[in-house]
């Protein structure tokens, strides 16, 4: 407490005075106890002597001791007036007896480090003195009840200052896997800066907790003298600066690669397009000209054929009076009308007339072979041509033996 405090302090029990007044660093201290605690207990010495008094055994806990940081955006009045509600709210009114001490370091980035350190009673007041202690107050269940209703006064003091910062209370580790998801969500939504900021905020926090040192290890380190502590923290610093610096590095190569996506995406878009309106230009310029084919007045052309040649130009089917099929193996006279001919021809309508002339002329010639063979059957009856079989020639010259 004489250290906190940066006070002095007699220990009774032992006989001994502990003098930290010539420390610096100290803003503030004071002592917040319930209403109907005694007025001896708002007095330093006597407080933590009676704390000793009470306790029997050798290994004992005499008190709790909470750490806080002080934002810095705030004024010393603005903080002083956060930590006083903040202590009063989750430890006096649960009957702690809190000793306050406001500190102001320096951190390593040169700017302030305000903090402070509030030592907690551990036992129940009864009238004028301590009672049993109170286990429930050191449920794990409450401890992060108290961190989180830090946040939520510190974040609160903040937005009233019109500040924009705000603490977490929360691990890194739920920290960085909050906002990878928040990365996927806005880039599932199409949101890519807000992906970003929140990418960037995903490096910041790939970091391992930095270990404390402690006043002791600090005080040696400060003297030149090289302490476990030190090193371990001097470790995790290079480890989190290794892992910062390979992280921006990963996020700036794919922030290259996207930017190198979107121009070749562009670009061919872009050439994409063009092809396209040529092909488009082209195809208006062939439409044009087969359509003014079409359209041209000729000799005896029809509105009916007109219309199917602007169909079939367009890709249009239209509605035409069904067609009788073609009489076979009539000639079909020779029409006057050229276009309807050639539009004839196209859709596959009648037959060549010379095919029909050549398939007549291969009938009459099979009708002309088949009456010649029935004319050569009678000439052969009277002429005795009839078939000579073998057996027959053989039964002849048998009778004629016989004779």
């Amino acid at each position: 407490a004489a250290y906190r405090t940066a006070g002095r302090l007699r220990d009774e029990r032992q006989g001994l005075e502990h003098d930290y007044s010539r420390k610096g660093g100290v803003v503030h201290s004071e002592i917040m106890a319930p209403e109907n605690a005694p007025d001896w207990m708002r007095d330093r010495d006597q407080l933590w002597n009676a704390v000793e008094a009470v306790e029997k055994r050798r290994d004992a806990q005499l008190a709790r001791e909470i750490e806080v940081a002080l934002p810095r955006e705030l004024d010393r009045g603005e903080r002083l007036e956060l930590l006083r509600g903040f202590v009063q709210r989750e430890f006096v009114d649960r009957g702690m007896i809190a000793d306050v001490a406001v500190h102001e370091g320096k951190a390593r980035d040169g700017h302030g480090q305000p903090h402070a350190h509030v030592m907690l009673t551990m036992r129940e007041l009864t009238g004028e003195g301590f009672g049993k202690k109170d286990r429930s107050w050191n449920a794990p269940d409450l401890l992060m009840g108290w961190r989180e209703a830090w946040a939520r006064d510190a974040n609160t003091a903040l937005e009233r200052a019109g500040r924009s910062e705000r603490i977490d209370h929360r691990s890194l580790d739920v920290q960085r896997a909050e906002a990878e998801q928040q990365v996927e969500r806005a880039r599932g939504g199409g949101q890519e800066e807000l992906a970003l900021e929140h990418e960037k905020k995903v490096v910041e926090l790939s970091r391992e907790p930095e270990p404390k040192i402690g006043p002791s290890a600090n005080a040696q380190e400060k003297r030149g003298i090289v302490t476990e502590r030190g090193d371990a923290f001097r470790a995790a610093q290079a480890r989190n600066a290794e892992r910062q610096e390979l992280g921006w590095r990963q996020l700036e190569l794919r922030l290259e690669l996207m930017e190198r996506g979107r121009a070749f995406i562009a670009t061919a878009r872009e050439r994409l397009d063009q092809l396209w309106g040529r092909a488009e230009a082209a195809m208006s310029r062939i439409k044009e000209r087969v359509m003014g084919e079409v359209e041209r007045p000729q000799a005896g052309a029809e509105r009916g054929d007109m219309d199917a040649r602007r169909a079939a130009v367009l890709g249009r089917e239209v509605d035409r009076p069904e067609v009788q099929a073609p009489d076979v193996g009539r000639e079909r006279a020779p029409s006057d009308d050229p276009i309807r001919e050639r539009l004839n021809a196209i859709l596959g309508r009648g037959r060549d007339i010379g095919q029909e002339r050549d398939a007549a002329a291969v009938e009459r010639d099979i009708v002309a072979r088949d009456g010649e063979g029935r004319d050569q059957g009678r000439r052969d009856d009277i002429l005795g041509r009839g078939r000579d079989t073998a057996p027959e020639r053989g039964q002849g010259r048998d009778r004629d033996r016989e004779r």
